[in-house]
């Protein structure tokens, strides 16, 4: 902004005005100037990707967009890691009390953890406001899709929110896992203070996988790892 005396204006009320005007002026003209040089020594490609960072910033200032883009960030970060299958020698079996405990679908019919014994289990925690939670379930979906059909294997996604809530959430992104909520406390091999996590269990009752944060269930591991276990 160009610095004016007072000392030489007059001091008339329309001098005082048209001493605004040619600060308004001046502030106007810079600001065009200063546009026009970051035109010429920006690419197109540069100028794009300064409109799409501040187009991003102010999507965060919004509880709704916030949510969809830590949601597509984790996806992407999710989409290069696999889950982690630990050895046989290194796994965990369950006893007949970690089978002890129950959970309600969304229509709020009970089932029992126990009577899945002998089957491959997949079980998910996650919540619908989890970033990490929303952006591994598209490939839980396709993970589901190619065993959903099969008798020896049992998929149990856990919320802990309102049925109402979590029925609303799937449906809208039309998702066709089995969904249940979690009313009682969980014994302590599954006890976990971070969302999303996941077990896989086998049909002997070893906990082949327990992952915690997002990652590709979709992905040529994870199949290899459910083909293995379906076929011990």
């Amino acid at each position: 902004m160009k610095l004016i005396s007072f000392e030489d204006q007059p001091t008339g009320d329309n001098s005082k005005v048209q001493l605004l005007i040619r600060i308004n002026n001046n502030d106007t003209m810079n600001i065009k100037e200063k546009f026009k040089q970051y035109i010429s020594k920006k690419s197109k490609f540069g100028i794009a990707s300064d409109i799409l960072f501040g187009v991003f910033i102010i999507a965060l200032l919004f509880p709704q967009s916030r949510m969809e883009i830590m949601a597509f960030v984790n996806k992407g970060k999710m989409l290069v890691i696999q889950p982690s299958v630990k050895e046989s020698d290194n796994t965990v079996k369950l006893v007949d009390t970690d089978y002890q405990m129950a959970f309600n679908d969304l229509k709020g019919q009970n089932l029992d953890f126990s009577s899945l014994k002998g089957k491959v289990i997949f079980m998910n925690f996650w919540a619908t406001w989890c970033p990490p939670c929303v952006a591994e379930l598209p490939a839980i979906q396709e993970l589901y899709n190619l065993y959903k059909d099969n008798s020896n294997v049992v998929f149990l996604i856990v919320g802990t929110e309102a049925p109402e809530d979590i029925q609303r959430f799937i449906t809208k992104k039309s998702y066709t896992f089995p969904v249940y909520i979690n009313k009682y406390k969980l014994p302590d091999i599954f006890s976990t203070s971070s969302i999303p996590t996941t077990f896989v269990i086998s049909k002997s009752g070893k906990m082949v996988i327990h992952e915690v944060g997002a990652v590709n269930w979709a992905g040529d591991r994870m199949k290899k790892t459910m083909e293995t276990l379906i076929n011990e």
